[in-house]
């Protein structure tokens, strides 16, 4: 494994059968996992949607602030984005939910507060949280403090859960929030389990996990607890900014009954066996069980019986098989298969080419005939993993077999092997292999530093690919056992740069960027350590050195980065070299002079005195590119990386 440069890297292990309507079954993508079915959309067209909304709430088109200063959101017309312009009344919506899996899009300006409340009760704070140091109650992400009537007149808080890091961006990024709500449950009018939130991911970043709480937020529009209530949005601390607001309400859950299993045993198994042999072993049975006792290979296992569907609508059913393996030797046909049937259509048809498969159905409210079948062969694997799921509306996916699908997939549990760089004096340097988009690079380094800022840094083209704060680096997939995938993941929230070569010489100036350079035009020359541990990376690109410094700022929150340039006597590459600063989607210049990036996912900042960049539109992309101009051979590009 590649060897940590710097350092001392600490690991921490740290029921009645009815006829009903079913319509046309469709299969997935045969190689895609099990993936959810599409949540619902609040429509962000007009206000319709929303409960008495004030004067301070509108739906626009754009909305932008800058990171240092404003305190306000400014706008363009248009359609879907929800906005608080000015402190004022509440937004809630008109339907009411209970349990609740939410995400959104949320951009706000220097120092709002705004807090998210589910069922109207339960707080989640939204707020400005681009600050350095450990994060509490009110960082973005943290469960908001109940209040109750007897710990006094005030009303004191009490409890809140931090979020277990501050993956907050810089004011005026649009941040992304995953929310899975469980609201409180009430038997014979009292309440037997608090409303909890399940899971709470900031920024890609999973802050929050079965955090309960024993009553509605100090602020709450009611301080009673029912089983179901409306979103709502504080308006009386500060702006806010929402879009793509996505849910999934779940109502009930599906149930089967009067199920019968049969075993079959044989030489051959394949999917047609059971329709043409008798089972050895055959009776009732209350659940659908990957322990069902069967021969370790060689068998085949068919159920049928009745399945309860709560609502009509779209349901997605799932069959994993744990023997079917990544190779051609461990998938196909010949290793195993299964098929799922409702009302006698296919919905389910697992050929053995991946382990998983899915389809869907169109199901009407009520009870329906369900079959399932699957077969094994495969000696060398002796376990019988099988995990059988389904989702539909107002139900959230369950599985059908009774150890929960955890063994789906063949794959225990594994204790995440993490390296942690802020309890260090000096940075740690990691080798590793990185996943970057849609590639894997194999000549990447992570630096961690103590301020808890990082970078993964791509040494065989000169380019940065992640940047990040918080926690440093997971190498599970390359520490444990043989590893799997063989690649390092940041531990933060981190945001994607684009991984091309940072510095190249381009024919013209409307000449694409490359993508990678060769031997030939690109030669490493390794990393020299300052006297603090901070690497400085060294290539060299047709004959013209460079020195590639990357640092965390002093103020813990941003990344700066040097590229100095030498062209000895007697290089002519001078001419048309570039330094390429960020490539995206979309790249805007801001009024004090810095660059918003893609979607407003970070800012580039440049010396206030110093050359202005190019910005131009190529093969459907912005561009910021530096021209480097020299003097007596040496030149400089400098810039800062704030998110």
């Amino acid at each position: 494994m590649c060897p940590i440069s710097r350092g001392a890297a600490s690991r921490l292990l740290l029921i009645p059968f009815t006829v009903a309507a079913v319509s046309t079954a469709r299969a997935q993508n045969p190689g895609a996992p099990i993936a959810d079915l599409p949540p619902a959309t609040l429509a962000l067209t007009d206000l319709t949607d929303l409960r008495a909304v004030a004067g301070n709430w509108k739906i626009v088109g754009h909305v932008a602030t800058d990171h240092e200063s404003s305190p306000a959101l400014v706008t363009l017309p248009g359609t879907g984005i929800l906005v608080n312009t000015a402190s004022g009344a509440p937004m809630s919506t008109k339907w009411e939910h209970g349990d609740l899996d939410l995400s959104f899009d949320v951009m706000l300006p220097k120092g709002s507060t705004p807090m998210l409340l589910l069922m109207g009760r339960y707080g989640l704070q939204l707020s400005d949280s681009w600050v350095p140091g450990a994060p509490a109650v009110a960082t973005i992400g943290a469960v908001a403090p109940p209040w109750e009537s007897a710990r006094g007149p005030s009303h004191a808080g009490f409890e809140g859960t931090p979020p277990r890091q501050n993956a907050g961006r810089a004011p005026g990024l649009w941040q992304h929030v995953d929310i899975a709500f469980r609201a409180p449950l009430f038997a014979a009018g009292k309440k037997i389990a608090n409303a909890r939130f399940a899971k709470v991911s900031v920024n890609g970043v999973v802050v929050q996990e079965n955090v309960q709480v024993t009553g509605p937020t100090r602020g709450a529009a009611s301080g009673d607890e029912r089983s179901s209530g409306p979103l709502v949005v504080e308006g009386a601390h500060g702006p806010i900014a929402l879009r793509n607001i996505r849910y999934k309400s779940y109502r009930g859950a599906v149930t089967l009954a009067d199920l019968h299993y049969r075993v079959y045993e044989g030489d051959a198994m394949d999917a047609s066996y059971a329709a043409s042999h008798a089972p050895v072993r055959q009776g009732a049975v209350a659940a659908i069980s990957p322990d069902l006792p069967v021969p370790q290979d060689k068998f085949a296992v068919a159920y049928d019986g009745t399945m309860m569907a709560p609502t009509a609508g779209t349901y997605r059913f799932g069959l994993s098989l744990g023997w079917i393996g990544n190779d051609a030797s461990t998938r196909g046909a010949s290793i195993g298969g299964g098929t799922l049937s409702v009302d006698g259509t296919p919905v389910v048809a697992h050929t053995g080419g991946e382990r998983r498969r899915t389809g869907d159905v169109e199901l009407s409210a009520g009870s329906h005939a369900i079959a399932v079948s699957y077969y094994k062969n495969r000696p060398q694997f002796n376990r019988r993993d099988v995990a059988i799921t389904v989702e539909g509306p107002g139900v959230e996916r369950q599985s059908l077999t009774d150890d929960g699908g955890a063994r789906g997939d063949g794959n225990a549990p594994i204790n995440p092997i993490m390296i942690d760089a802020q309890s260090q004096t000096e940075p740690v340097l990691v080798r590793s292999f990185v996943r970057h988009r849609d590639t894997k690079r194999v000549l990447a380094m992570s630096v961690g530093d103590p301020r808890g800022v990082h970078f993964t840094y791509d040494l065989g083209q000169g380019s940065l690919l992640y940047v990040w704060r918080g926690p440093y680096l997971e190498m599970t997939q390359m520490w444990h056992e043989r590893g799997e995938d063989q690649t390092s993941e940041p531990l933060g929230s981190s945001v994607t740069l684009t991984g091309s070569p940072s510095v190249s010489h381009l024919t013209s100036a409307a000449a694409p960027w490359p993508d990678s350079l060769d031997d030939r035009e690109f030669h490493r020359d390794g990393y020299q350590l300052d006297k603090t541990g901070h690497p400085t990376f060294l290539y060299r690109v047709q004959g013209v050195s460079v020195e590639d410094a990357v640092r965390a700022d002093l103020d813990g929150l941003t990344l700066h980065r040097e590229i100095r340039m030498h062209a000895p006597p007697g290089v002519p590459q001078t001419d048309g070299l570039y330094v390429q600063l960020a490539q995206a989607g979309q790249i805007e210049r801001q009024r004090d002079g810095s660059y918003v990036v893609g979607d407003r996912a970070y800012y580039l900042k440049l010396p206030a005195n110093g050359s202005r960049p190019v910005l131009r539109h190529t093969n459907g992309m912005d561009e910021l590119l530096m021209p480097v101009q020299f003097s007596r051979g040496e030149a400089s590009v400098s810039y800062s990386i704030v998110w």
